[in-house]
């Protein structure tokens, strides 16, 4: 009986680490059986602030998936996320290696290989080389050469790549817990994985994930990524912005903007049908928040002054996005509009500000793909959790795609890290 083949994802974020375990089919698809969610300690801003509570952090998550799934993690897809984050785009030229014959996997790998040749810092570590256009014999457009005649390959690449000291702390991190990296994945590139659609890779698109701590951003054009950056301002922002306020603790915030964006999805879904009603005393009732539960000084709080507190922070991050999208040269390049994603995305009013600041249509991004214990992670927060799952899915269907586009960018910083602390494991 062969064995079952396993893909395991940590997702490691300042607000939660979340492992997922899926199983894959005989046919490609994946099915989830074990997942856990734990809160994150030891990691700020997408970056580790301290190793020994990180590593606590990530065993537990580690531990509580694997009981859950019945299966031993020895390594494991991760994420990477964090301000330091950039990308740029890259050409490389090669002449293929027989002439009048057909373009092999080993000349798109030497292409590749020559779009690396970029300058950079030694402080920096690419951690994802994704071609965009390839261009054989001056014929452009082409999304895969093999099998094409031709005398010169050209490819148009991607290049994501982060700090060799962020990447090394992180890999210490999960090294620590006896887990081997298979690859890193960029927080942003693996949920688009989940969640965007091929129209709107195609169309133009931007794509935020939201989560505590950092909003990581990642734009496609014509089906390809074309830029990537992480802001260091997440739903946890919101939070500090609610609980100066409000005079109470982050924790009561918390809780306040958990039970004001459930309740206004609520209201949103069973009210809209009637948009010019008669104002009557319930609505008058729906515009005040019940906060009874969490011992304030007052039992009801005017949602208005909650969603005012709560844009203005919602305004600057994307007054951000639109700088970003700007300094990348596509505004008013995107007619997909703004997906938006992760734990913050559900805030009460996302949308709407996202739709006004950016001038552009909007939604909510929830993953999809995968079978299994959906109900698990069903959510938008862990949509970097799902497309690491189907990134893995790719690793193993089209290896030879993969090591050629970003596996293997590891570093070998990375690499000799991890094997290092291997070596100390019983």
């Amino acid at each position: 009986m062969p064995k079952e083949k396993v893909i395991t994802v940590i997702d490691i974020g300042s607000f939660k680490i979340c492992t997922v375990i899926a199983s894959l089919g005989e046919e490609g698809g994946a099915s989830v059986i074990g997942v856990s969610n734990v809160p994150s300690k030891g990691i700020k801003k997408g970056v580790v602030v301290n190793i020994d509570e990180a590593v606590e952090s990530i065993s537990t998550s580690l531990e509580k998936a694997q009981r859950m799934s019945g299966h031993p993690v020895s390594s494991a897809l991760v994420t990477v996320n964090g301000s330091h984050i950039e990308s740029i785009n890259s050409h490389g030229v090669v002449a293929v290696s027989h002439q009048d014959a057909e373009i092999s996997s080993e000349d798109v790998s030497r292409v590749t290989e020559a779009a690396q040749a970029v300058s950079l810092p030694s402080s920096r570590e690419i951690i994802h080389v994704i071609p965009r256009d390839f261009v054989v014999d001056g014929q452009d457009g082409i999304h895969d050469p093999l099998g094409m005649s031709g005398v010169r390959l050209e490819v148009e690449t991607n290049l994501i790549h982060g700090s060799t000291t962020a990447i090394k702390n992180l890999a210490k991190c999960v090294s620590n817990v006896g887990v081997n990296i298979e690859d890193l994945i960029y927080t942003g590139l693996s949920s688009s994985g989940a969640v965007l659609t091929d129209t709107e890779k195609e169309l133009g698109t931007i794509l935020l994930d939201i989560g505590g701590g950092t909003t990581s951003l990642i734009l496609y054009s014509d089906g390809s990524p074309v830029y990537s950056s992480v802001l260091p301002i997440g739903g946890q922002n919101i939070t500090n912005d609610l609980a100066v306020g409000l005079r109470t603790s982050l924790t009561t915030a918390e809780k306040i903007k958990l039970k004001l964006s459930r309740e206004e999805s609520v209201l949103n879904r069973t009210m809209r049908p009637s948009l010019e009603r008669h104002v009557d005393k319930e609505e008058t009732k729906k515009s005040e928040l019940d906060v009874a539960e969490f011992n304030l000084e007052v039992e009801t709080i005017s949602r208005k002054l909650l969603s005012d507190i709560m844009k203005e922070r919602m305004r600057e991050l994307f007054t951000l996005v639109a700088i970003e999208v700007k300094k990348a040269n596509y505004m008013g390049k995107l007619p997909a509009g703004v997906v938006i994603t992760g734990g913050a995305s559900e805030t009460y009013d996302m949308i709407r500000i996202a739709k006004e600041v950016l001038k552009m249509p909007g939604r909510i991004g929830k993953p999809r793909g995968i079978t299994g214990l959906i109900e698990e992670i069903e959510g938008p927060a862990f949509s970097a959790s799902v497309g690491g799952i189907l990134y893995g899915i790719g690793l193993e269907s089209e290896p030879s795609k993969f090591s050629s586009v970003a596996k293997g960018r590891v570093s070998k910083v990375v690499k000799g890290i991890t094997s290092w602390f291997k070596s100390f494991l019983p």
